[in-house]
């Protein structure tokens, strides 16, 4: 067995997976990070080996403490990857953009990919079907764009996101909400259609947790994955150790 644990900017995803199959997902905030974890080793004793990927980077110490005798891998652009990078340097590639690169060599090989995670930012990047991967771009996600029109404005108020279809807000909150939600569709379907052009046979791919803020028939367009990280980095821990 296998942990796999996604250290993201508001929460903490763990996996339990067993050789390929994932067999539980938990996901907490930082203030249990630590229950939730002794809870996970008590009930899976045979989990043999651990692999983080640490978008935080506010308790990776503690956590690798905790995980003494366990083997941990840190995900990062030094491991022993499936796809080469045209970044420079390449250790500023986060460590969730190199497991979610990792998954697109797992489940499409061979193929031009376009991945695109809606997390606290959005991020696209670009792998063609030679395993090379061009880079791509990082833009503010759904929450970060409430809040910084919030933060930078003295009248526009603090909303929750929430998930619209409406172009013409009729009072400044539905115009908030419009605008961050069509306004993120537009960026996506944009990005889409240029790497479409430069790529052909495309294959695009959303994950992250906002992807269920974005409507049905974009989605419909493009394959969805909820848990793609983890499989990416499931399958890095594999190729960097020795079982």
């Amino acid at each position: 067995m296998q942990l796999i644990i996604d250290l993201g900017n508001t929460q903490i995803k763990y996996f339990v997976f067993d050789d390929n199959r994932d067999i539980d997902t938990r996901t907490v905030s930082y203030d249990h990070w630590e229950n939730t974890l002794t809870q996970l080793q008590r009930e899976y004793p045979l989990i043999e080996k651990c692999i983080v990927s640490d978008v935080n980077r506010s308790i990776t110490a503690d956590l690798q403490r905790a995980l003494v005798p366990l083997p941990v891998i840190l995900c990062s652009a030094d491991l022993r990857l499936p796809f080469k990078t045209l970044y420079a340097p390449s250790h500023q590639l986060g460590a969730d953009r190199v497991a979610l690169l990792a998954a697109c060599t797992l489940e499409y090989p061979n193929q031009n990919v376009l991945i695109i995670d809606l997390g606290s930012c959005i991020t696209y990047d670009i792998l063609d079907r030679e395993g090379l991967h061009h880079g791509g771009a990082i833009s503010p996600g759904y929450r970060m764009r409430y809040n910084a029109m919030h933060s930078f404005s003295g009248l526009l108020p603090a909303l929750e996101p929430k998930k619209t279809a409406q172009f013409f807000g009729t009072n400044t909150k539905s115009a908030m909400h419009s605008g961050v939600s069509q306004g993120i569709i537009s960026e996506i379907q944009t990005a889409i259609s240029y790497y479409e052009a430069k790529f052909d046979f495309l294959t695009v791919i959303l994950t992250g947790g906002d992807a269920q803020m974005l409507p049905k028939p974009l989605k419909n367009s493009i394959f969805a994955h909820s848990n793609f990280l983890a499989k990416g980095l499931n399958f890095l821990l594999a190729s960097n150790t020795n079982s």
